[in-house]
């Protein structure tokens, strides 16, 4: 067994596939219980990247679940090995690294919270994941959805993939600012380990 003071990319096989198995159980509890909801009368998905005509379409749902995992694992990867480079005053205040904007997390600039930010991103998603979750529990036994709704209703003012994104990208994004202590921890202890 690895104790914790070996350095984080001695355990980066541990770390990645921790991440996954909880990535991967959070989004099978989103895609099973979607099937679920969808049993409701009236119900129908939100998300306009795994529709079609207004059907569920459960295999392209497991192929961006799966496209996803290998980008999420790369975040993590790229955070696990860069967690020397974060910056202290990020890890004591890891929500107000959100209130810049970068576009390369590799540049000089950046790589002191970019980090931070991709660890944050990958908890979030798992967090997104399993809100989903409880959202379609929800709708299968009380007809509410309280994520769902506001994107019901947006998409029919405007179209299914505004009405997602305009619900899922803020809410996502809040999440991750949510979690970003967590992920401060997280890399401190990394960071500290990799010296």
């Amino acid at each position: 067994m690895l104790s914790l003071a070996e350095p984080a990319k001695n355990r980066l096989p541990i770390i990645v596939s921790a991440y996954l198995l909880s990535y991967l159980l959070a989004s099978f509890l989103d895609l099973s219980t979607t099937a679920l909801a969808l049993q409701q009368s009236g119900a129908h998905e939100g998300n306009a990247f795994v529709t079609s005509a207004q059907a569920y379409m459960s295999a392209r749902a497991w192929i961006i679940t799966a496209a996803a995992g290998i980008i999420l694992a790369g975040f993590v990867v790229f955070a696990a090995r860069n967690a020397g480079r974060v910056e202290d005053k990020w890890l004591l205040h890891p929500i107000s690294s959100f209130a810049s904007f970068y576009v390369n997390p590799w540049s000089p600039a950046a790589i002191g919270k970019s980090p931070l930010h991709m660890l944050s991103f990958t908890i979030a998603f798992v967090v997104m994941r399993l809100l989903a979750a409880g959202n379609n529990v929800l709708i299968h036994v009380y007809g509410f959805a309280p994520i769902g709704a506001p994107i019901q209703w947006l998409s029919r003012r405007m179209s299914p993939l505004f009405g997602f994104a305009a619900v899922i990208v803020p809410l996502f994004y809040l999440l991750a600012i949510a979690v970003s202590p967590l992920a401060a921890r997280m890399l401190k202890g990394w960071k500290e380990n990799h010296a």
